[in-house]
């Protein structure tokens, strides 16, 4: 297994950071102003019109759904497990959205002088402070990423042998932790999308049942991507998938709306699929797993 992993996968970290618009207010400013002088009181102060930056975040989210879409859960934050089968996808996705990144942020470079005019007669003397922007705006910028092979702990002259084999149970836990992290991930991920789809379907208020072409789309979404993102052979989960897809295979939202017999036999073929992938996560042994904030 272990072996096929290193064939199957990689590593990728994408590194993003966006200027920071704002900064704490000083203890004897916060006094001036609220009239009291209190440690635990902590304010800030936008230095421009922080909506301005909306577009390089949207650009940064972007990029980092794209790498989620794909990926699976790794113990280490900010570094993401990708299917090598998904590289070339997510590569041409990046550069997309890299270059979106970067010309919304020529945008806001253009604004940037009339902002910051805008900013000091908004704050006045007493909060303006030039200090507090950057000349060179563009260094406060950065989207980015790199990829990185999977593989266990080479000898070599400068570990010692204990050295060695301590390295490589370390990299042994850290697979076996990965292995779990993404069976969980996978099992919650596909369970939030069929719950959402029961959820609708078994909604009781007498009009026809009409589920969402998005709900749907996601459904089929995950269905589609599964086979790739199956890195660790979850063979349960394997079975549970292919029972989803022996439901829905020909059905579209609108035919449910107007077919009663239709959406009897989805509704309960989902919750047969809901009950199944519920009953396959609490079946999971959780060991000391702690997901990774990947942000």
């Amino acid at each position: 297994m272990k072996n096929d992993i290193f064939k199957k996968a990689c590593l990728i970290q994408l590194t993003s950071s966006v200027w920071q618009c704002s900064r704490v207010l000083n203890q004897k400013v916060m006094a001036e102003k609220i009239g009291q002088d209190n440690k635990f009181l902590v304010g800030r102060k936008y230095l421009i019109e922080p909506t301005l930056l909306g577009p390089v975040k949207t650009a940064v989210q972007q990029a980092r759904k794209t790498v989620q879409r794909h990926s699976l859960p790794f113990p280490i934050t900010s570094i993401y497990l990708v299917p090598k089968e998904a590289l070339t996808e997510i590569d041409e996705r990046l550069q997309y959205f890299k270059e979106r990144f970067w010309q919304k942020v020529q945008d806001f470079e253009a604004l940037y002088g009339s902002a910051k005019e805008e900013a000091a007669a908004v704050l006045g003397n007493d909060l303006f402070n030039e200090a507090d922007y950057p000349t060179d705006i563009l260094s406060k910028f950065k989207l980015d990423w790199r990829y990185f092979e999977l593989s266990t702990p080479a000898k070599s002259r400068i570990l010692s042998p204990e050295i060695y084999e301590r390295e490589k149970e370390k990299f042994a836990s850290l697979m076996e932790e990965t292995r779990e992290m993404a069976m969980i991930a996978l099992r919650n991920e596909f369970s939030n999308v069929v719950n959402n789809l029961v959820e609708r379907l078994t909604n009781n208020d007498g009009k026809p049942k009409m589920v969402s072409n998005a709900m749907f789309n996601k459904l089929n979404e995950f269905l589609n991507d599964f086979s790739t993102r199956n890195i660790f052979e979850d063979e349960e989960l394997v079975g549970i998938i292919e029972q989803a897809k022996s439901v829905v295979s020909g059905v579209s939202p609108y035919g449910l709306k107007y077919n009663d017999v239709l959406q009897k036999k989805i509704t309960k073929g989902m919750s047969e699929v809901n009950e199944a992938i519920n009953a396959s996560i609490e079946e999971i042994p959780r060991r000391h797993i702690k997901l990774a904030a990947n942000e």
